[in-house]
Parts: C-alpha cells; structure tokens; sequence
C-alpha cells in the first residue's frame, strides 16, 4: 500500500521554486555524498587498516559524541537509499509548496533551515551525554514534519489531496481521497508517538520517531511564532483564528439563549422605550444621540452583537444625522475589538455611503470581512472596485490586489451568492 499527496486546495501566492530546488538539491547531494561507511580490512602483511571516515559520516548528525554545530544542517540534506530520497521529496513537495506558497522563496527558505538546525542542535544536544556510541542520522524527513505541523497550523481547514494505491497479489487498485490537514497532522504524529511507546515496552531505542517528532515540535515553534508576531498572513483561517470564531460563536449562542429567557420573563412585563435608561429625561438631539451611541456601545462591550445593531438601527431612523463619523468610527472599531467584524458590516457599509471621500481602507475592511467570513466575492470585488486609484499606501493596495485575486478565485471555484446579496 502506498499512499501519495498530489495537490491540495489551499490558498499558494507564490509558486514553489524554493521549494523545487531543495527537492534537485537534495538528489544532488544524494549522488555526490553517497551513504558509504568506512570499513576497516588487513593488509597482505596482517595489519589492520582502519579507512578514514566519508563525507557521508562527517556530515550525518552524530548523536552521543559531542556538538557538532556544522552536522545541525547537513545532515537534512543525506539519505540512507533511494527509496529514503523519494518518499521525502514526495512529502517535501506536498507540504513545503503550501509553507513556501505563503510565506514567498526567502522566507520560507528561511523557516526550513531554522526548523532543521533547531531540530539537529536539540537532537544532538538532548543526547549528548547518551552511550548510543555515535549513532548518525540522516534525513529531511524531520523538517518535514515540521512543515506538516506548520501546515495544521496555518490551514488547518484545507485539504490535501492523496492518492492510495493498494495491491492484493496480482490485482492492483487505485483511489484519490482528500484529507484535513489536520488530520493528516494527527495521523502522522500519532504513528510515531505508538513507536515511540512500542520501542519503550520491547526495550529498543525509537531513534527514527523521536527525529520525527522533534521536526514536528520545532515546525510548531516556528509556525506559532511567526503567526502571533504577523509575520505570515494566513486571513482568519489559521488554527488560533478558527479556535477564536468557534469560542465566539459558542459565547453567541450562549448570549442568544439568555436573550429568549429574558424574554419569556417579559412577556408579561411594561416596557420602557429601548432607548431609555431608568430615570433618563432626553429633551434634545443632542442627548438623544449621546444617549443612543452609549447604549449601542454598552451591547457591544457585553458581546450582544444581534441587539446592538437593533437599537443601532432603531436609533438611525429615529435620530437625524445619527451617528457622526466619529462615533460611527468608535463603535465599528469597538465591535472589530470583540471580534464582530462580520456584525459590523451594516455599520460599515453605513460608513462608506455617509462618508466615501474617507472611506478607502473602510472599504479594503469590508470587503476582506465580505471574502473570508460571509463567502460572498461579488459583493466583495464591487466594494474593492469602488476604492479610488492612489488612494490607499503601497502596502494596503498590495492587499486590495490580493483580496481581488481571492474573490475571483472563489468565484471561479463555484462559490454560490445571490446578486445583492452582500
């Protein structure tokens, strides 16, 4: 049985040259540096003679004779065999061209040295008092599990597509199937902690699944690091940011069910006019909209999205000129702060109309909350489409352009939205 990924469906900006050139660098350093172990003969006159070691063990990560700075990198580029070689760069390929597809060729040749020599120096440091009498290792496959482990966190939501290949004597079958990243991730790391326990119990040292495991534990290193500093832009789909969306709609479902309970109490109950606190006398405009954007702003601080945008609407019919631009601004941010982005949308598309010689990077804002949280990239492409030439930095119109890009990707991969819709 074979398993082989052959593509995925997640987002690559950039194609995989890195990504490629490891791969030829790698069969380079296969055929120049080939496996060979130096071996010891006698000669015609009896004396044992002891050959001096090859490039092959001075540059295999040597565990248990000492640091060896230089080995923390080299040894990520040796193989044992061809068939070692292959199945590496099969799965360097399926995970370093998503890595490498965020992050551009530098940085993400970057990120695959610094998993690989932190893998080598905590490996070769971790043992360094071991009696495994200088046992090498050799492999990219360490890196590879980080990148795998950086892939769950960066996208975790995406696919990989795989190919399974199985035989039983002569018949011979084949069949894609698409999996998380996730849970190839979960898949992986679960066969090498059970070798690592199997190993325990019968006594042997799982040198391989150790390797493994600690490219994964350093790919997590470096993939966290890099996401909490802003130093890669996975657009809301990243493991923390999914985590986050799922606590918040947990919280909205929670604040929903104490809204009907509130109700059911009320029924029966006088109301008082919503815009009201107890013992509040409004005599003017003026009060009236102070009055209407702290009681707005209240329900946002306490997380009631639904019923901030209800009195918030309620107090836009009732209140000429309400909200100004300022405390428009105040209470889209103050919602963006909750993490409402996606209830902020009337307020913001409110923003734009009230107010469009100001409103470019409102409207960047809008429309990337329109493509990553509602999934709707006409509407998306229309609010870009209206932002004025030269009137965003460099860097925002760099991001327009990549947000342009993602509608016309969603829209050309089927994604359903009515017209209006937004």
């Amino acid at each position: 049985m074979i398993i082989i990924p052959t593509g995925t469906d997640a987002p690559i900006y950039h194609w995989p040259a890195a990504t490629v050139g490891l791969i030829v660098f790698n069969v380079l350093c296969f055929v120049f540096v080939p496996p060979r172990i130096h071996e010891s003969y006698v000669d015609e006159e009896g004396v044992e003679i002891v050959e001096a070691p090859s490039a092959f063990e001075r540059y295999a990560l040597v565990l248990g004779d000492g640091l060896h700075p230089v080995q923390w990198v080299t040894h990520n580029f040796l193989h044992v065999g061809f068939g070692h070689l292959l199945g590496n760069m099969i799965f360097l390929w399926a995970f370093g061209m998503v890595v490498e597809g965020k992050l551009g060729l530098i940085r993400y040749l970057l990120v695959y040295l610094a998993i690989g020599t932190l893998h080598g120096a905590f490996m070769q440091t971790a043992f360094l008092w071991s009696s495994l009498g200088g046992l090498p290792a050799v492999g990219a496959s360490s890196i590879i599990f980080g990148l795998l482990a950086i892939c769950m966190i960066w996208a975790p939501h995406n696919e990989v597509q795989l190919l399974w290949i199985y035989w039983f004597g002569f018949y011979t079958n084949a069949k894609h199937f698409e999996l998380r990243y996730t849970w190839v991730a979960a898949i992986y790391l679960a066969q090498q902690v059970l070798g690592v326990a199997l190993s325990g119990m019968w006594g042997q040292f799982a040198g391989t699944e150790l390797l493994h495991l600690s490219g994964a534990l350093w790919g997590t290193v470096v993939g966290l690091a890099m996401l909490k500093l802003g130093w890669v832009d996975c657009e809301g789909w990243d493991i923390l940011s999914v985590y986050k969306k799922d606590r918040k709609l947990a919280k909205d479902w929670k604040l929903r069910e104490a809204r009907l309970d509130r109700s059911k109490k009320a029924e029966r109950a006088p109301r008082r006019h919503p815009d009201l606190d107890p013992g509040e006398d409004v005599r003017s405009v003026e009060d009236r909209s102070v009055s209407a954007v702290k009681k707005v702003r209240k329900l946002i601080d306490m997380g009631d999205f639904a019923s901030a945008l209800s009195a918030y609407d309620r107090s836009a019919r009732t209140i000429p000129d309400w909200p100004q631009g300022s405390d428009m601004l105040d209470l889209i941010k103050a919602m963006h702060a909750q993490g409402g982005e996606a209830a902020s949308l009337p307020l913001m598309r409110d923003y734009c109309r009230k107010h469009p010689g100001k409103a470019s990077k409102m409207r960047l804002k809008l429309g990337q909350v329109l493509i990553r949280d509602r999934e709707k990239p006409v509407g998306a492409l229309r609010v870009l489409g209206e932002i004025p030439e030269g009137s965003l930095s460099p860097q925002l119109e760099a991001t327009r352009r990549q947000l342009i890009r993602q509608a016309e990707g969603m829209i050309e991969e089927g994604v359903l939205e009515l017209e209006g819709e937004d």
